[in-house]
């Protein structure tokens, strides 16, 4: 963790695995059937980096960038939760962001296959949703589509052709990874040649994008799934209240 030139907290890479979660047990061994890892049910970089982030930034502040009234403050909602936390303010917000990476209650063991699949798909997401206003190319063939006499029907068929090769391309080689992510991708095209309208396919695939940034794991238990979305959504709301509020309800997907 540091600060940047514009003294807002940044978390550079990701944590280690904190002690409870290095205690879920996940499969190594491919002998002994599908390899594991310990998947995130909300995403470091995409929900609890940028949360710690936020929050961590308006804690330093609030009480100062360092001195006793900032660590007294990161320390008092932590000793109900956490054993020997040591150090000085930069430390003790590099140890709640090991804790809160490594979450019991957002962590699930399975497929590694499907957790690193579901990466790619969603940077291919982006990158079409990017294409979709940045690619000349792309904007061009839009624009002329635009001028034909059913230009809602043209420019679905642009969309769609664009879509089915940047969700689909490159996926035909056999390893476990691509074949996940191919039968991810394929469940997406069905979705968008449903859309009848450009906006419909655009705000689809935000959707989507969304969608994979939560990992509807089928090993995830009902009570982690409702926890962890009802935490993620707490967290968005209470963005303009004061930074100890803020603080106190991250720290709860730590109980």
């Amino acid at each position: 963790m540091a600060l940047d030139e514009h003294g807002s907290v940044v978390f550079v890479g990701r944590p280690d695995w904190a002690t409870k979660a290095k205690a879920i047990k996940v499969n190594q061994d491919a002998r002994k059937g599908p390899v594991e890892d310990r998947r995130h049910l909300l995403h470091w970089d995409e929900q609890l980096k940028p949360i710690l982030a936020s929050v961590m930034g308006a804690m330093f502040k609030e009480h100062g960038n360092a001195g006793p009234k900032l660590k007294q403050a990161l320390l008092g909602p932590l000793k109900r939760r956490l054993q020997r936390v040591t150090g000085n303010e930069t430390e003790i917000a590099e140890r709640v962001a090991k804790e809160i990476n490594g979450a019991v209650i957002n962590l699930v063991p399975d497929r590694a296959d499907i957790n690193k699949a579901i990466e790619i798909v969603r940077e291919r997401v982006r990158k079409l949703t990017r294409r979709l206003t940045d690619d000349p190319g792309l904007t061009t063939r839009v624009g002329e589509a635009m001028r034909k006499p059913s230009a809602n029907d043209a420019i679905m068929e642009v969309y769609l052709d664009e879509a089915s090769q940047e969700l689909l391309g490159g996926t035909s080689d056999d390893t476990e990874i691509k074949s996940q992510v191919q039968d991810i991708c394929f469940q997406i095209v069905g979705l968008v040649q449903s859309c009848r309208a450009p906006c419909d396919f655009v705000m689809l695939l935000q959707q989507v994008s969304d969608s994979v940034t939560f990992d509807l794991s089928q090993k995830a238990q009902r009570e982690q799934t409702r926890r962890t979305l009802a935490w993620l959504r707490q967290m968005e709301s209470n963005v303009r209240d004061p930074a100890d509020k803020r603080y106190e309800a991250m720290l709860t997907l730590l109980d």
